[in-house]
């Protein structure tokens, strides 16, 4: 610094001085008038105080010395240009190496490592969507699949141009590059896998057995956790007063059992429709998302509430056959009423005393209670007949944000209990109450889509399969009431 004052003073008194009447207008210390004229009284004592020279004259306000100043930096430059006569190449390569970070970066974005993989779903209009890049993922994954099998394409795309412009958009997304003939191997199909946490997370807005029962990750195929049994011992005071401090400790016991978690495949088989074009591709693959979070919701719901034990639910039982099971946990309305508008208030409010009183009031991190109704939907026509009775409002349907609630708990809408349909429904459960917190839901590992090449071959049809392999036990034995429709 001090070189370059001692070699360029001139010029960087200059500069200091155009920087100080800046900085003092915008500042507002003073006009800008005023700073241009602090900047030319400052030029006339430059070229006042100039040596005069023979045959040199004065350029528009510049001294003498400025001027040589601005000679010598030309120079300097002009010494300095043979050392970058090497740049023009080393410029290239730096450009050649963008152009390749550039197309990694392509690759990753479009093999969902990077960027929209972890944006998770969107609402549009109270609707969820999986990012389009996830969308993509499953469409390719099935195109891709399909190309491998022998004739499976040409049934889908009767259409040559077609079929190779979907085949085309869907080796693009997954970075492969297209190659005359053949078609390719299962192992160079790129399974989605990355955009699985999406398909979940749409999971989680369809269904309330993710929302509200406690996802345990199940670390091999069968687990064992232990469980406390109903009826452990209480502690009690040991004697009154002093006298109780000599006593004995009685032992208190609590008594607990091993739960084993299986980890049981569930799932389905979807049919692609053929009738597939370009502008659907992105189409296809949120309904695809959608539908298959929609199934695995409804499936974890259905056996989450009404798993009976068969073979039919892999000998799963769920909340309304454990508390057949155990009659303490079970309201059944009396012979006869067999329709679900034959609940009565008092049905709905008895229903809670089933439960455990610790349950009633734990709270979530939120402050809200943790225990809540699960009812059907359509049972709203049959809750507000309640407000007849008298004030407050028993129930208050949902607002602002907030879900519906009666007698202050809230209510969480499930679509697989009993309907208000008008139709009698024996043994039909109805409603459950209490802390699902405490049921879990066990998973190995994450949902997997593939496509199926057993159901291609059975029936010639295209399809794609979608997995999971989940377990649900109950870990608290009266966290949960159901109210149960009488037999016919």
């Amino acid at each position: 610094m001090k070189s370059l004052f001692k070699n360029y003073r001139h010029l960087t008194a200059l500069a200091l001085v155009i920087s100080v009447a800046v900085i003092g207008a915008v500042q507002g210390v003073f006009s800008p008038g005023t700073a241009l004229v602090i900047i030319g009284l400052w030029q006339l004592a430059q070229i006042a105080k100039s040596q005069p020279r023979r045959g040199v004259y004065v350029l528009s306000g510049i001294s003498p010395e400025q001027v040589e100043e601005f000679q010598n930096i030309c120079r300097d430059i002009q010494a300095e240009i043979p050392s970058l006569k090497g740049m023009g190449a080393r410029f290239g390569q730096l450009e050649k190496l963008y152009d390749d970070l550039k197309g990694q970066v392509n690759r990753l974005k479009k093999s969902g490592l990077a960027g929209s993989a972890g944006q998770g779903i969107r609402w549009i209009k109270g609707v969820p969507f999986v990012s389009d890049d996830a969308a993509r993922a499953l469409v390719s994954d099935f195109l891709l699949a399909v190309d491998s099998l022998p004739n499976a394409l040409p049934r889908l795309f009767p259409d040559e141009g077609k079929r190779a412009s979907m085949l085309g958009m869907a080796k693009s997304f997954a970075g492969i590059t297209q190659k005359a003939g053949g078609a390719l191997s299962p192992t160079d199909i790129p399974l989605p896998t990355i955009y699985m946490p999406q398909i979940v997370e749409l999971v989680f807005a369809y269904g309330q057995a993710r929302q509200f029962a406690t996802l345990f990750p199940l670390g091999a195929g069968t687990v064992k956790l232990p469980r406390l049994q109903a009826g452990e011992d209480t502690f009690g005071f040991l004697g009154a007063g002093t006298a109780g401090i000599s006593q004995a400790i009685a032992q208190k016991e609590v008594s607990a059992n091993l739960v084993t978690f299986t980890a049981n495949k569930m799932g389905g088989i979807i049919r692609i429709p053929s009738e597939l074009e370009e502008d659907t591709f992105i189409a296809l693959g949120q309904f695809l998302a959608r539908y298959i979070a929609r199934q695995f919701a409804k499936m974890e719901d259905t056996t989450l509430f009404l798993a009976d034990g068969s073979a039919t639910y892999a000998n799963i039982i769920g909340i309304g056959q454990y508390c057949a099971n155990n009659p303490a946990y079970l309201l059944r309305l009396g012979a006869g009423n067999t329709l679900v508008t034959d609940a009565t208030l008092a049905n709905f409010r008895n229903l809670r005393s089933l439960v455990n009183p610790a349950v009633l009031f734990n709270m979530a991190a939120n402050g809200q209670t943790q225990a809540a109704y699960y009812l059907h939907p359509s049972l709203e026509a049959l809750l507000v007949t309640f407000n007849t009775i008298g004030q407050p409002l028993i129930y208050i349907p949902p607002r602002n944000g907030q879900p519906a609630t009666l007698d202050g708990f809230p209510i969480r809408w499930i679509g697989i209990s009993a309907a208000n349909t008008g139709n009698a429904q024996p043994n039909a459960f109805m409603a459950f109450f209490g802390d699902l917190s405490f049921w879990y839901l066990g998973e190995r590992g994450g949902p997997r889509v593939e496509v199926s090449r057993e159901v291609f071959f059975a029936t010639d049809e295209l399809a794609m399969r979608a997995l999971e392999r989940i377990d649900i036990e109950a870990m608290a034995v009266d966290a949960m009431a159901a109210m149960q429709l009488p037999p016919a």
